[in-house]
């Protein structure tokens, strides 16, 4: 299994700098970090055995594109699968071992949260909610559609076209690539709120969430 370890990145260098440390203890798998127009840009201080590879936007665009470049980089360059996790520390570094446990052959490994606290109560009421309307609309079992932790074989992605470039991503991924014959399997994962400043706007992507699910339908 030849994974790529994908980080969307943000303003988050601190963080950033401890995860790659972090992480290059735990595995030598490539690491791909995608800095979406950080001010400054980033620049990893950590000395790194990994191979790692620094793409750049000069602009912020979003998770969801910073996310769709990683998996073009990742079918470009013939990786059987991508690994990603938050540059925030919110993921538990720690876990990566369990992801890569998980049998090569299933298409999606979906870091699952305890929706209790730390984690907010109007998120943990969001993440219940979109986690049972995708569940419901895919016919199959989504434990967390809002967790970013996830492995996926590259194969689940070839040939599709994604619109989102927001959080949003994540969600339209499961909606577009899932269904009841897809092999899924979920690992329990930290809960873990720091304070990493959230660019989650509840009134906006509650809005921009009910126009995904629309376009889905409708698109049906």
């Amino acid at each position: 299994m030849n994974t790529l370890i994908a980080i969307p990145a943000f303003n988050s260098q601190k963080n950033l700098n401890i995860l790659i440390n972090k992480i290059s203890k735990i595995t030598d798998n490539d690491i791909l970090v995608y800095d979406d127009g950080s001010t400054p840009e980033i620049i990893i201080n950590q000395n790194c055995e990994n191979t790692l590879k620094i793409l750049r936007n000069k602009n912020n665009k979003g998770k969801g594109h910073a996310l769709k470049k990683s998996f073009d980089y990742g079918l470009i360059n013939n990786y059987s699968h991508i690994l990603t996790i938050d540059s925030d520390m919110q993921h538990d570094p720690n876990q990566i071992v369990n992801f890569l446990k998980i049998d090569p052959d299933i298409l999606l490994v979906i870091g699952k949260r305890c929706f209790s606290r730390p984690m907010p109560l109007q998120r943990r009421i969001s993440n219940y909610l979109t986690s049972s309307i995708i569940s419901f609309l895919v016919k199959n079992k989504i434990s967390d559609s809002q967790s970013g932790y996830r492995r996926y074989k590259i194969s689940l992605l070839y040939n599709k076209k994604f619109k989102e470039d927001g959080f949003h991503l994540e969600s339209e991924i499961l909606l577009e690539c899932i269904n009841k014959n897809t092999s899924i399997e979920h690992i329990d994962i930290p809960t873990i709120y720091n304070d990493s400043k959230s660019s989650i706007k509840n009134i906006s992507d509650t809005f921009k969430f009910l126009r995904l699910i629309g376009r889905y339908c409708f698109a049906r």
